[in-house]
């Protein structure tokens, strides 16, 4: 797993992004905090552009995992195209966002993801 974020002295503030391919077109994000934030976390394509938003939270920072479920469906409605997509997580109050380095490939209708 690799984690882009923007270098700062105080380190890392999300680690272990995951992410996962469930039965019937479903996806799962899961992350765990170094400490408590204000989260968005955004579904993108190659491109870094937004396909979903999964959730806007306070989450608490330790050991816990935060996990959010994707429907393979965009912002709109419409089913995510057939690509690459990561994990993006703002967090508003170290003022960062972390990319993951792990992608998500959704596959075309009938095809192997």
């Amino acid at each position: 797993m690799i984690v882009t974020q923007e270098v700062r002295k105080d380190g890392a503030v999300a680690s272990n992004i995951r992410l996962k391919t469930k039965p019937e077109g479903r996806y799962r994000v899961c992350f765990r905090l170094t400490r408590s934030d204000t989260v968005a976390v955004d579904l993108v394509n190659s491109d870094g552009e937004l396909i979903r938003t999964l959730a806007e939270d306070r989450l608490v920072g330790g050991d816990e995992a935060h996990c959010y479920d994707w429907d393979g469906l965009t912002e709109a409605g419409q089913e995510a195209t057939p690509g690459i997509y990561r994990a993006r997580l703002t967090l508003e109050d170290a003022d960062r966002v972390a990319t993951s380095g792990e992608r998500l490939r959704v596959a075309a209708p009938g095809q192997e993801p």
